[in-house]
């Protein structure tokens, strides 16, 4: 009966303090808002990322085009096969191509509900044949 009595004692002096829970039920939801600020900070740099490399390959692929004669290539729907399934937190994306005389500009831009990423790659059309041949 004696060790009963000790145990039940020992039990009673690991229990937590009223103030001490009160004061974890402050801190906790803090702690969790921010893993979750974190968390979606990450997402959006990913997908920027995503973006931002979609963008430059489709570029440099649009200026091969131009240089060799008689490709052609659908270049946004390459912009999409290199994005579908690759974004975690972005959705709605939109993706636009300008050629000029001297270069292929992708622009492109993604959005989820108020956070949005505008990503725009430009790729120069050198043409280092002409510019040998007229040197010599």
């Amino acid at each position: 009966m004696e060790y009963i009595k000790r145990t039940i004692i020992n039990i009673r002096k690991q229990w937590v303090s009223g103030s001490t829970v009160i004061e974890m039920s402050y801190i906790m939801p803090v702690f969790l808002g921010l893993f979750v600020l974190i968390v979606h900070t990450v997402f959006y740099f990913h997908d920027k990322s995503v973006l931002n490399g979609a963008a430059s390959e489709t570029a440099i692929l649009g200026v091969q085009a131009e240089r060799r004669e008689g490709t052609e290539y659908d270049l946004e729907e390459f912009f999409r096969e290199r994005t579908d399934g690759k974004l975690i937190y972005m959705t709605d994306v939109s993706v636009s191509v300008s050629r000029s005389e001297d270069e292929i500009i992708v622009s492109a831009s993604a959005k989820k509900s108020f956070m949005g990423i505008n990503v725009s790659q430009a790729a120069l059309c050198a043409e280092p044949e002409k510019n040998i041949r007229r040197m010599r």
